[in-house]
């Protein structure tokens, strides 16, 4: 069965969601430990972001994310706004178990130097109308989603590939399998049972659900009965 990676997106040290990565859209729920708690029970995995991190490119919620990691025995992904050696230490050092990498991903020489020196680095493919977005997804590249795999693919094997045009709208995309090796989690719009099979079908080894855990759509307890199947 694929992996799944209950979301918990920080901003302001509450939990929260986003429609495409637009601060504006947010939805707030509150503190994300206890979410983190229940949504561990799901599958000993969480995928963590620091939306203020992600923006100003420099982590601001590692308290929270420490707190987690200190009341929850889960495997831990956590990314937004470590794009220095000296931040990804800092990640590495509160327990996290991947690091994320996503506009430092660009650098390839820095990428090169990172993936030498940290483990399970994961690098964050994260594509608007084809195209990869940086800086908190509010800057665009000409660089297809594509093309960005084939450049980083020797560099790392875990990658998470984000649709943002599907981000928080229930819905996910029509994603074709485009890498030739790697562990790849699927982020991006998943609203329902079904989309989870699609994804699997489509080759993924994870997903990653966020909206719809918080909102009700997908419940807690049947995911927990689809990952021991």
């Amino acid at each position: 069965m694929i992996d799944i990676y209950p979301a918990i997106d920080i901003y302001r040290g509450q939990a929260v969601s986003l429609i495409r990565g637009d601060i504006s859209t947010r939805e707030e729920y509150g503190n994300p430990l206890p979410f983190a708690e229940k949504f561990s029970k799901i599958s000993g995995k969480l995928h963590i972001i620091d939306l203020e991190g992600a923006f100003t490119g420099v982590p601001v919620n590692m308290n929270a994310i420490s707190g987690i990691r200190a009341s929850v025995p889960s495997f831990i992904q956590a990314g937004g706004g470590f794009r220095t050696q000296e931040s990804i230490k800092t990640g590495y050092s509160a327990g996290l178990d991947s690091v994320i990498i996503g506009s430092a991903a660009l650098d390839r020489k820095f990428l090169e130097d990172i993936a030498s020196k940290f483990k399970n680095i994961t690098v964050s493919i994260d594509a608007y109308n084809g195209l990869i977005k940086y800086g908190g997804w509010n800057r665009v590249t000409t660089i297809d989603y594509r093309d960005f795999y084939s450049e980083v693919s020797g560099l790392a094997d875990r990658f998470i590939f984000t649709s943002i045009d599907r981000d928080g709208t229930g819905s996910i995309s029509n994603i074709q399998r485009f890498w030739d090796s790697g562990y790849f989690i699927y982020a991006g719009g998943v609203g329902s049972i079904h989309d989870i099979y699609r994804i699997e079908k489509a080759g993924f080894d994870g997903v990653i659900i966020g909206k719809a855990l918080y909102r009700g759509d997908i419940d807690v307890e049947e995911l927990i009965c689809l990952q021991k199947e």
